[in-house]
Protein backbone atom coordinates (compact mmCIF):
# COMPACT_ATOMS: atom_id res chain seq x y z
CA UNK A 1 0.00 0.00 0.00
CA UNK A 2 2.84 2.25 1.04
CA UNK A 3 4.19 2.03 -2.59
CA UNK A 4 1.00 2.58 -4.17
CA UNK A 5 0.94 6.18 -2.36
CA UNK A 6 4.55 6.97 -2.59
CA UNK A 7 3.36 6.91 -6.38
CA UNK A 8 0.92 9.35 -6.42
CA UNK A 9 3.92 11.76 -4.78
CA UNK A 10 6.10 10.62 -7.56
CA UNK A 11 3.79 12.07 -10.16
CA UNK A 12 3.82 15.23 -8.33
CA UNK A 13 5.43 15.78 -5.18
CA UNK A 14 4.21 16.15 -1.80
CA UNK A 15 4.16 20.08 -1.33
CA UNK A 16 5.09 21.20 2.39
CA UNK A 17 3.67 25.03 2.78
CA UNK A 18 6.36 27.18 5.64
CA UNK A 19 7.04 30.24 6.30
CA UNK A 20 9.84 31.79 4.99
CA UNK A 21 12.33 32.90 7.89
CA UNK A 22 15.64 30.83 8.53
CA UNK A 23 14.08 29.69 11.38
CA UNK A 24 10.95 27.76 9.46
CA UNK A 25 12.73 26.59 6.67
CA UNK A 26 14.98 24.64 9.11
CA UNK A 27 12.26 23.36 10.64
CA UNK A 28 10.43 22.58 7.32
CA UNK A 29 13.40 21.15 5.98
CA UNK A 30 13.47 18.23 9.23
CA UNK A 31 9.96 17.39 8.51
CA UNK A 32 11.24 17.05 4.40
CA UNK A 33 14.00 14.68 5.65
CA UNK A 34 11.82 12.25 8.05
CA UNK A 35 9.22 12.22 5.14
CA UNK A 36 11.71 11.02 3.16
CA UNK A 37 11.21 8.38 0.90
CA UNK A 38 8.26 10.30 -0.31
CA UNK A 39 8.84 12.77 -2.69
CA UNK A 40 8.76 16.93 -1.10
CA UNK A 41 9.37 19.94 -1.94
CA UNK A 42 8.58 22.99 -0.12
CA UNK A 43 6.65 26.13 -0.44
CA UNK A 44 8.14 29.25 1.46
CA UNK A 45 4.97 32.05 1.97
CA UNK A 46 5.29 35.30 3.50
CA UNK A 47 2.97 35.98 5.81
CA UNK A 48 1.83 39.74 7.77
CA UNK A 49 3.33 38.76 10.76
CA UNK A 50 6.64 38.37 9.04
CA UNK A 51 6.26 41.55 7.04
CA UNK A 52 4.82 44.15 9.49
CA UNK A 53 6.97 44.45 12.44
CA UNK A 54 7.23 47.81 14.04
CA UNK A 55 3.63 46.83 15.84
CA UNK A 56 3.07 44.27 18.43
CA UNK A 57 1.49 40.85 17.17
CA UNK A 58 -1.80 41.76 18.59
CA UNK A 59 -2.24 44.79 16.14
CA UNK A 60 -1.39 42.85 13.13
CA UNK A 61 -3.70 40.24 12.95
CA UNK A 62 -2.83 37.94 16.26
CA UNK A 63 -0.34 34.90 16.35
CA UNK A 64 -2.77 33.48 14.07
CA UNK A 65 -1.28 35.82 11.28
CA UNK A 66 1.74 33.41 11.13
CA UNK A 67 -1.06 30.48 10.05
CA UNK A 68 -3.05 31.95 7.81
CA UNK A 69 -1.30 31.88 4.59
CA UNK A 70 -0.23 28.61 5.18
CA UNK A 71 -3.63 27.47 5.40
CA UNK A 72 -4.81 29.28 2.46
CA UNK A 73 -2.47 27.75 0.39
CA UNK A 74 -3.51 24.23 1.86
CA UNK A 75 -7.18 24.65 1.53
CA UNK A 76 -6.55 26.02 -2.35
CA UNK A 77 -4.62 22.87 -3.13
CA UNK A 78 -1.00 24.76 -3.65
CA UNK A 79 0.01 22.61 -0.40
CA UNK A 80 -0.58 19.09 0.75
CA UNK A 81 0.71 20.27 4.51
CA UNK A 82 2.02 23.10 6.29
CA UNK A 83 4.36 23.16 9.13
CA UNK A 84 3.67 25.35 12.12
CA UNK A 85 5.65 25.88 15.16
CA UNK A 86 2.40 25.25 17.35
CA UNK A 87 3.12 27.81 19.74
CA UNK A 88 1.70 30.02 16.71
CA UNK A 89 -1.35 27.91 15.90
CA UNK A 90 -4.56 29.41 17.57
CA UNK A 91 -6.32 26.86 19.04
CA UNK A 92 -8.73 26.46 16.13
CA UNK A 93 -7.93 26.00 13.03
CA UNK A 94 -9.24 26.27 9.59
CA UNK A 95 -12.10 23.74 8.69
CA UNK A 96 -11.41 21.22 6.33
CA UNK A 97 -7.86 20.47 8.26
CA UNK A 98 -6.46 18.39 10.99
CA UNK A 99 -3.35 18.35 12.87
CA UNK A 100 -1.72 15.29 11.21
CA UNK A 101 1.04 15.05 13.59
CA UNK A 102 3.28 16.89 16.37
CA UNK A 103 6.58 15.98 16.49
CA UNK A 104 8.93 15.21 19.26
CA UNK A 105 9.42 18.33 21.22
CA UNK A 106 12.66 20.32 21.72
CA UNK A 107 13.42 22.25 24.72
CA UNK A 108 10.74 24.08 25.55
CA UNK A 109 12.22 26.63 27.85
CA UNK A 110 12.79 30.64 27.42
CA UNK A 111 16.37 32.01 26.66
CA UNK A 112 18.07 35.02 28.63
CA UNK A 113 20.20 35.71 25.43
CA UNK A 114 23.68 38.02 26.03
CA UNK A 115 26.46 38.55 28.10
CA UNK A 116 24.45 37.78 31.91
CA UNK A 117 24.31 34.67 33.19
CA UNK A 118 20.64 34.94 34.74
CA UNK A 119 18.43 37.76 35.47
CA UNK A 120 19.56 38.03 38.96
CA UNK A 121 22.93 39.52 37.03
CA UNK A 122 20.88 41.77 35.08
CA UNK A 123 21.66 45.77 36.11
CA UNK A 124 18.79 47.45 37.59
CA UNK A 125 17.05 49.18 35.27
CA UNK A 126 18.30 46.87 32.36
CA UNK A 127 16.89 47.18 28.77
CA UNK A 128 15.02 43.72 27.53
CA UNK A 129 13.95 42.99 24.24
CA UNK A 130 10.56 40.67 23.52
CA UNK A 131 8.11 40.46 21.37
CA UNK A 132 5.96 38.14 24.14
CA UNK A 133 3.90 39.80 26.37
CA UNK A 134 3.93 36.58 28.62
CA UNK A 135 7.58 37.08 28.80
CA UNK A 136 7.16 40.73 29.82
CA UNK A 137 4.73 40.07 32.41
CA UNK A 138 7.20 37.26 33.88
CA UNK A 139 9.78 39.73 33.38
CA UNK A 140 8.22 42.72 35.15
CA UNK A 141 7.09 39.82 38.05
CA UNK A 142 10.57 39.08 39.15
CA UNK A 143 12.04 41.91 38.35
CA UNK A 144 10.07 45.02 38.12
CA UNK A 145 12.46 47.45 37.63
CA UNK A 146 13.42 46.06 33.78
CA UNK A 147 12.93 48.22 30.95
CA UNK A 148 11.03 45.73 28.36
CA UNK A 149 10.54 47.09 24.60
CA UNK A 150 9.07 45.40 21.75
CA UNK A 151 11.66 43.16 19.39
CA UNK A 152 10.06 41.55 16.78
CA UNK A 153 11.63 39.87 13.72
CA UNK A 154 13.53 36.39 12.84
CA UNK A 155 16.02 35.02 15.32
CA UNK A 156 19.24 36.77 12.98
CA UNK A 157 17.45 40.20 13.04
CA UNK A 158 17.01 40.19 16.79
CA UNK A 159 20.65 38.83 17.24
CA UNK A 160 21.45 41.65 15.53
CA UNK A 161 19.78 44.65 17.89
CA UNK A 162 21.33 42.81 20.71
CA UNK A 163 24.65 43.05 19.14
CA UNK A 164 24.27 46.65 18.05
CA UNK A 165 23.53 47.70 21.63
CA UNK A 166 19.65 48.45 21.42
CA UNK A 167 19.50 46.43 24.58
CA UNK A 168 21.10 44.91 27.31
CA UNK A 169 19.61 41.14 26.68
CA UNK A 170 16.89 39.63 24.88
CA UNK A 171 14.71 36.20 25.38
CA UNK A 172 14.16 33.78 22.87
CA UNK A 173 13.11 30.42 23.07
CA UNK A 174 15.72 27.46 23.38
CA UNK A 175 14.13 25.73 20.60
CA UNK A 176 14.98 27.78 18.57
CA UNK A 177 18.34 28.75 18.98
CA UNK A 178 18.59 24.84 18.92
CA UNK A 179 17.10 24.37 15.73
CA UNK A 180 19.30 27.12 14.10
CA UNK A 181 22.38 25.68 15.77
CA UNK A 182 23.35 28.30 17.97
CA UNK A 183 24.95 26.61 21.05
CA UNK A 184 26.33 29.63 23.15
CA UNK A 185 25.58 33.26 24.50
CA UNK A 186 22.53 31.88 25.38
CA UNK A 187 21.08 30.60 28.82
CA UNK A 188 18.28 28.59 29.79
CA UNK A 189 15.62 30.54 32.32
CA UNK A 190 13.77 28.11 34.94
CA UNK A 191 10.41 27.38 34.63
CA UNK A 192 9.72 28.30 38.05
CA UNK A 193 10.59 31.97 37.23
CA UNK A 194 9.86 31.83 33.63
CA UNK A 195 6.74 29.54 32.83
CA UNK A 196 6.61 28.89 29.29
CA UNK A 197 3.91 29.38 26.25
CA UNK A 198 1.54 26.46 25.25
CA UNK A 199 3.21 24.15 22.70
CA UNK A 200 6.36 25.58 22.93
CA UNK A 201 8.77 23.48 21.08
CA UNK A 202 6.55 21.68 18.90
CA UNK A 203 6.06 21.54 15.95
CA UNK A 204 2.70 20.86 13.95
CA UNK A 205 1.69 19.26 10.40
CA UNK A 206 -1.49 20.46 9.38
CA UNK A 207 -3.41 18.81 7.01
CA UNK A 208 -6.18 19.24 3.99
CA UNK A 209 -8.99 16.46 4.45
CA UNK A 210 -11.23 15.44 1.76
CA UNK A 211 -9.42 14.06 -1.42
CA UNK A 212 -6.97 11.55 -2.72
CA UNK A 213 -3.99 13.26 -1.89
CA UNK A 214 -4.28 14.35 1.36
CA UNK A 215 -5.56 10.95 2.31
CA UNK A 216 -2.20 9.72 1.06
CA UNK A 217 -0.23 12.52 3.20
CA UNK A 218 -1.90 11.73 6.03
CA UNK A 219 -0.36 8.28 6.24
CA UNK A 220 3.01 9.22 5.49
CA UNK A 221 2.50 12.51 8.23
CA UNK A 222 0.90 9.98 10.74
CA UNK A 223 3.75 8.08 10.87
CA UNK A 224 6.64 11.41 12.51
CA UNK A 225 3.66 11.80 15.16
CA UNK A 226 4.96 11.69 18.84
CA UNK A 227 2.06 10.35 21.32
CA UNK A 228 3.83 11.93 24.32
CA UNK A 229 4.24 14.98 22.87
CA UNK A 230 0.53 15.19 20.95
CA UNK A 231 -0.65 14.63 25.05
CA UNK A 232 1.04 17.25 26.47
CA UNK A 233 0.24 19.82 23.88
CA UNK A 234 -3.98 18.99 24.11
CA UNK A 235 -3.56 19.31 27.85
CA UNK A 236 -1.82 23.20 27.63
CA UNK A 237 -4.00 23.70 24.38
CA UNK A 238 -7.08 22.94 26.23
CA UNK A 239 -6.11 25.00 28.86
CA UNK A 240 -5.47 28.12 26.56
CA UNK A 241 -8.76 27.94 25.00
CA UNK A 242 -10.36 27.47 27.96
CA UNK A 243 -8.73 30.49 29.06
CA UNK A 244 -9.92 32.83 25.87
CA UNK A 245 -5.74 32.90 25.17
CA UNK A 246 -4.34 35.25 22.96
CA UNK A 247 -1.50 37.04 21.98
CA UNK A 248 -3.54 39.99 24.67
CA UNK A 249 -3.04 37.71 27.60
CA UNK A 250 0.20 36.57 29.30
CA UNK A 251 -0.85 32.98 29.60
CA UNK A 252 1.39 29.86 30.29
CA UNK A 253 0.57 26.39 30.15
CA UNK A 254 3.27 23.42 30.71
CA UNK A 255 2.62 19.87 30.60
CA UNK A 256 4.26 16.63 31.00
CA UNK A 257 4.30 13.20 31.95
CA UNK A 258 5.26 11.78 35.41
CA UNK A 259 7.24 8.52 35.80
CA UNK A 260 4.30 6.92 36.67
CA UNK A 261 2.67 7.69 33.52
CA UNK A 262 0.07 10.43 34.54
CA UNK A 263 -0.23 13.53 32.93
CA UNK A 264 0.99 16.88 35.28
CA UNK A 265 -0.48 20.30 33.89
CA UNK A 266 0.68 23.49 35.06
CA UNK A 267 -0.54 26.81 34.45
CA UNK A 268 -0.05 30.28 35.14
CA UNK A 269 -1.97 33.75 34.21
CA UNK A 270 -0.37 37.40 35.17
CA UNK A 271 -1.53 40.85 34.77
CA UNK A 272 -0.17 42.76 31.60
CA UNK A 273 2.43 44.55 34.21
CA UNK A 274 3.26 41.14 35.97
CA UNK A 275 2.32 42.67 39.37
CA UNK A 276 -0.08 39.71 39.80
CA UNK A 277 0.28 36.25 39.20
CA UNK A 278 -2.49 33.09 39.32
CA UNK A 279 -0.35 29.62 39.30
CA UNK A 280 -2.74 26.10 39.54
CA UNK A 281 -1.42 22.79 38.65
CA UNK A 282 -3.35 19.36 38.63
CA UNK A 283 -3.05 15.83 37.64
CA UNK A 284 -4.89 13.16 35.33
CA UNK A 285 -4.82 9.82 32.90
CA UNK A 286 -3.45 10.79 29.47
CA UNK A 287 -6.69 10.17 28.41
CA UNK A 288 -8.27 12.93 29.66
CA UNK A 289 -5.79 15.56 28.16
CA UNK A 290 -8.33 17.29 27.19
CA UNK A 291 -10.56 18.00 30.47
CA UNK A 292 -7.35 18.53 32.38
CA UNK A 293 -6.65 21.60 30.49
CA UNK A 294 -10.42 22.65 30.71
CA UNK A 295 -10.76 21.74 34.06
CA UNK A 296 -7.28 24.11 35.26
CA UNK A 297 -8.30 27.06 32.91
CA UNK A 298 -11.74 26.85 35.68
CA UNK A 299 -9.64 26.77 38.35
CA UNK A 300 -7.65 29.89 36.88
CA UNK A 301 -10.41 31.82 36.03
CA UNK A 302 -11.65 31.31 39.79
CA UNK A 303 -8.40 32.43 41.47
CA UNK A 304 -8.14 35.38 38.98
CA UNK A 305 -11.80 36.90 39.75
CA UNK A 306 -12.99 35.55 36.34
CA UNK A 307 -12.57 36.93 32.01
CA UNK A 308 -12.04 40.37 33.40
CA UNK A 309 -8.75 40.13 34.89
CA UNK A 310 -7.77 38.87 30.97
CA UNK A 311 -5.95 41.38 28.54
Amino acid sequence: MTDNLLSIFEKAPLVLASRKSQLAMVQTELVQSLLSPCRTEILGLSTKGDEVLDRPLVEVGGKGVFVKALEAALLSGQADAAVHSMKDMETTIADGTIIGAVLPREDRRDALVGPYPDLDALPKGAHIGTASVRRSACLHHYRPDLRISLLRGNVNSRLARLAAGEFDAIILAVAGLRRLNIDSGYQPLDEAVMPTAAAQGALAIQLRTGDARSTAATVFVHALNCKETQVCVMAERALLAGLDGSCRTPISAMADITADGRLHLQGAVLSLDGATCFRAESYAGQQEAAVLGQALAKELLSACGGRGFLA
